[in-house]
């Protein structure tokens, strides 16, 4: 039997808040000035969606900011439109909804993900959840997909937060998962302090792992060393020079020979007073003797007139 909500106002003061079915419990539910402004502009485009109980009273299970918006604005009227689930809507029906109304907003986030799933997996098996609602996320029905977002739920609430906003690779968050809890912490502190992107958080990662398994004390002692402090409290150094240094002494420290051949290089390439448009580099962590030479041109059509020469550089 198909369960048809019904569309009306309801009084605010009847409406309950859990995290029940709460798909991003790690976010405020502050309404934002937009979202005020909007309200009380032109009123409530998009109703609420809630769950009626036996009692007579109502479960919310979408709309937090546009309630918490009526709720905080004693201008805007207490009745709230809303669409109502009947105390008889099934659990499979009711995660439909919420997906449904999370999806006008934008694409579910890792988080969003996980959360969502586990509540499926409160009310059927994985293999159900996954051919109900994964092609509606345009995603491969296969149990793994929503098996693999479910670690996620472990993280603190400010790392599940900053993997939400995009802050934070899903695959390095899953690598964090494998550290202790102090030492996640300390890593998400320097990845915010220093605003560092992706790629430098990985290396960040990979470096103070290995250093610290290497040297046989944790990650969050490692970073609380006197040469690693003065780094990240230099009054004058901006955040992308605290990443460089920071980056540059732990490969020094993990790879000392590595340093070496690093400032030899150096040297010996500002020795041979190159011109403004023309760079050597190496390969990586000189994993190769190889090393590459770049030069920069204004214009496409200059490289034409010049591709003589730099054929015969190349050969």
């Amino acid at each position: 039997m198909l369960h048809s909500p019904t569309l009306r106002q309801i009084d605010i003061k009847d409406i309950d808040l859990s995290d029940e079915w709460n798909i991003h419990p790690f976010l405020s539910h502050e309404p934002s000035p937009r979202l005020l402004h909007s309200i009380q502009s032109i009123g409530l485009l998009r109703p609420i969606i809630v769950h009626k109980r036996p009692d007579g009273r109502y479960q919310l299970l979408c709309g937090r900011n546009r309630l918490r918006a009526h709720q905080t604005d004693k201008q805007l009227p207490t009745p709230i439109n809303a669409l109502i689930l009947d105390e008889e809507t099934p659990p499979q029906r009711v995660l439909h909804y919420i997906l449904e109304d999370q999806l006008i907003s934008g694409t579910l986030s890792p988080m969003e993900k996980a959360y969502f799933f586990k509540y499926c997996l409160k009310y059927m098996e994985v293999e159900k959840a996954a051919h109900c609602f994964l092609p509606i996320l345009k995603e491969k029905v296969q149990a793994h997909i929503i098996i693999r977002t479910l670690p996620l739920l472990d993280l603190e609430q400010g790392i599940q937060k900053n993997i939400h906003i995009g802050k934070i690779g899903e695959r390095l968050a899953l690598d964090l998962l494998l550290l202790p809890s102090d030492d996640r912490l300390t890593l998400h502190w320097i990845f915010q302090e220093l605003e560092l992107g992706g790629g430098k958080q990985k290396r960040l990662l990979a470096l103070t792992k290995d250093l610290a398994l290497g040297q046989g004390k944790t990650i969050t002692t490692l970073l609380a060393e006197p040469d690693f402090v003065l780094i990240l409290d230099h009054p004058e150094m901006n955040r992308p020079q605290k990443a460089s240094a920071l980056l540059t002494i732990l490969q020094k420290r993990l790879s000392p020979e590595s340093g070496a051949a690093e400032e030899t290089f150096k040297k010996t390439v500002s020795q041979m007073q190159l011109p403004p448009a023309c760079s050597i580099s190496h390969s990586p962590a000189f994993e190769k003797d190889e090393v590459y030479v770049t030069l920069r041109f204004d214009t496409l059509k200059e490289v034409e007139n010049r591709l003589r020469k730099i054929k015969a550089l190349a050969d």
